[in-house]
């Protein structure tokens, strides 16, 4: 009998220890996320115990990466045309005994006011040649193989440096035309002004997913700084890297100049952020030398 009831006995721990290592993982926020259009927000949580994590905001991935104690943060970027309001994001985890958990999780949109003009031209001020419709449509495409795979490693650390010494121009981002009436898409970068000729270094570490000469951006470089965040540099006169090839922040990437569709000298630079067109200086304001951010890896993925 006292045999049989130490059996059942060791059933009932033994049961009670699987159900215990079969519990989900707890996700938890902690702190609220609020994001301004066009600009981007780290967002914690805490999720002890886990192997493995997921997100998507939208239709795009959220990449998270793990910081101390339990804890996992993410970059996230708001569009410059986001509608404000709320936005979900859904993040799955997996323990290590593959018991899977998910979670949705807010983040709080704000509207931003952006310079704007409005003004009348003649008609066919801007109508294309078939010829540079199709140099338009092969700019585009190229752009979004670009932005269609990023790396899973995040190679960037902090703190961003600006690509140019030059302070923006009065073209900044997210400013928008009116012409005969109709809203043009917004400036989706910020222009630096800066002389032909003047050494662009790249902003962290990133590998070179873009190398071409196009219509609208002329010559171009986008570089993958890894985990879902991009920076883009067009009109430029020369190149001094190779697409495929992992650069170094700080290290000259190209020379600044005036092609593509332009009327003076300068630097547009550009970033996104998990697919949202954000504006290049919140990398600096926040993830610069007096950024106030928490995700700060000891060491980058980035090989030597």
């Amino acid at each position: 009998m006292i045999r049989q009831i130490l059996s059942a006995l060791l059933v009932v721990l033994t049961l009670g220890g699987q159900v215990r290592a079969a519990s989900p993982a707890k996700i938890s926020v902690l702190r609220p996320v609020e994001v301004f259009q066009g600009e981007i927000a780290e967002l914690q949580i805490f999720a002890d115990g886990i192997s493995g994590i997921e997100a998507t905001m939208g239709n795009e991935p959220v990449h998270f990466f793990p910081a101390e104690n339990g804890k996992y943060v993410a970059l996230i970027g708001a569009d410059v045309e986001a509608k404000p309001g709320v936005a979900k994001v859904l993040i799955r985890a997996v323990t290590a005994e593959g018991i899977a958990s998910e979670k949705q999780i807010e983040v709080r949109i704000k509207a931003k006011t952006f310079k704007k003009e409005s003004f009348n031209v003649a008609p066919g001020f801007d109508q294309m040649t078939a010829a540079a419709l199709a140099e338009i449509r092969h700019e585009r495409a190229a752009f979004a193989r670009a932005f269609a795979t990023t790396s899973a490693e995040r190679f960037w650390d902090m703190p961003f440096v600006r690509p140019v010494p030059q302070e923006a121009s009065a073209s900044s981002f997210g400013f928008r035309r009116i012409i005969n009436g109709v809203p043009r898409a917004p400036h989706s970068g910020t222009d630096l002004s800066a002389p032909a000729g003047t050494e662009v270094i790249a902003t962290n570490h990133g590998r070179v997913v873009l190398i071409g000469n196009f219509f609208f951006a002329g010559g171009s470089v986008v570089l993958d700084h890894g985990g879902g965040l991009y920076t883009m540099y067009f009109h430029l006169s020369e190149f001094k890297v190779e697409e495929g090839a992992m650069v170094r922040k700080g290290e000259v990437i190209a020379l600044s100049g005036v092609t593509g569709r332009v009327t003076g000298a300068h630097l547009h630079w550009g970033a996104r952020a998990n697919g949202a067109r954000v504006d290049p200086l919140q990398l600096i304001e926040k993830l610069g030398a007096d950024g106030k951010a928490a995700a700060r890896p000891a060491t980058s993925n980035m090989e030597e």
